[in-house]
């Protein structure tokens, strides 16, 4: 009888143990310790009181452990009376202006700038405005570097990419792989070269990094697109922006107020990301919605990408 007391105790305490451990996909403080697993949060579908046409759908939540609110948009991107499009202004402007501006449903900001000046790729409709910047300078050295960009193909096919710009032509190029540096490399490498990748001219890009998921997996490339030395961070929370593929053609275009940058991929794939890059972050965060703010810092960006009825756009 003890001997089946102690089989009973001993196979309670084994499933206890395997309950505990599952979920996966946990992110973390700074201290390591487990808060929440991604898979396990409430999200509040918002669309009805957003007044989104068909076709957009916006969802929210609140994730206490980490002070953080997180938004995403999801766009069916075989909707054809909606479209993406990427705006430019040579004078930097808040987000809400852009809205106004274009008649956009949504938007949300674009990529890393100074000033009135991107850093970032902006191409809208096969129109240059900005390439990806090509080299950094880090340790008194300059770093030729591949960025991600995210691209909309003459098909309307939506991709994330490793890009890079030989001129202001409007042609890009995108390669299989970043360039292969590691964090405080200390030897600049080679610049890419035509042969190394695929030109194809664009009908919108919009630039920003790194990388984060590619083919459903877990894919910084945060060393590789040489972030380090820019004061972008992997592990501090701050607000961040970022953009999907997911596998049943939907665009998700997230915002979250406080959250890691090495945290965004577990999160992504828990929504069926496919592919996925970052975008600009911290004070620059924002989203905004034809009828009121969604998360606006009210800094003003030189880029946006935006939702609009096609027919209803004013360029």
């Amino acid at each position: 009888m003890l001997n089946k007391v102690l089989k009973f105790n001993w196979t309670l305490m084994l499933l206890l143990l395997l309950v505990s451990c599952g979920g996966g996909d946990n992110s973390e403080k700074n201290d390591g310790t487990t808060i929440f697993s991604v898979y396990d949060i409430d999200w509040t579908n918002k669309s009805a009181t957003a007044s989104l046409p068909q076709g957009i759908e916006l969802y929210s939540t609140r994730i206490e452990s980490i002070d953080s609110s997180v938004h995403y948009l999801k766009l069916n991107l075989l909707n054809e009376a909606l479209e993406l499009r990427a705006v430019s202004a040579a004078q930097s402007k808040n987000l809400n202006d852009y809205v106004k501006a274009t008649g956009a449903i949504a938007a949300i900001n674009g990529g890393y700038f100074s000033g009135n000046s991107s850093y970032s790729a902006v191409i809208d409709n096969f129109t240059y405005f900005a390439r990806n910047v090509t080299s950094l300078n880090r340790n008194s050295k300059t770093y030729p570097v591949l960025r991600s960009g995210l691209t909309v193909l003459a098909n309307d096919n939506v991709e994330v990419n490793w890009i890079y710009q030989f001129d202001q032509s409007g042609e890009v190029y995108k390669f299989n792989e970043p360039l292969p540096y590691s964090i405080s490399d200390e030897t600049p490498l080679p610049k890419p070269t035509k042969a190394e990748g695929t030109a194809f001219m664009p009908k919108l890009v919009i630039g920003g990094g790194p990388t984060l998921v590619k083919n459903g997996q877990v894919n910084i490339t945060y060393a590789e697109e040489v972030f380090w030395g820019s004061g972008v961070e992997l592990n501090d929370f701050r607000p961040r922006t970022a953009v999907c593929v997911t596998a049943d053609q939907h665009l998700l275009m997230i915002v979250a107020t406080h959250y890691k940058i090495s945290a965004l991929p577990e999160l992504l794939i828990s929504l069926g990301c496919e592919s996925a890059m970052n975008l600009d972050g911290g004070g620059s965060s924002a989203m905004a919605l034809a009828s009121n703010d969604i998360y606006n810092q009210n800094r003003a960006v030189p880029s946006a990408l935006v939702i609009v009825d096609k027919h209803n756009y004013k360029q």
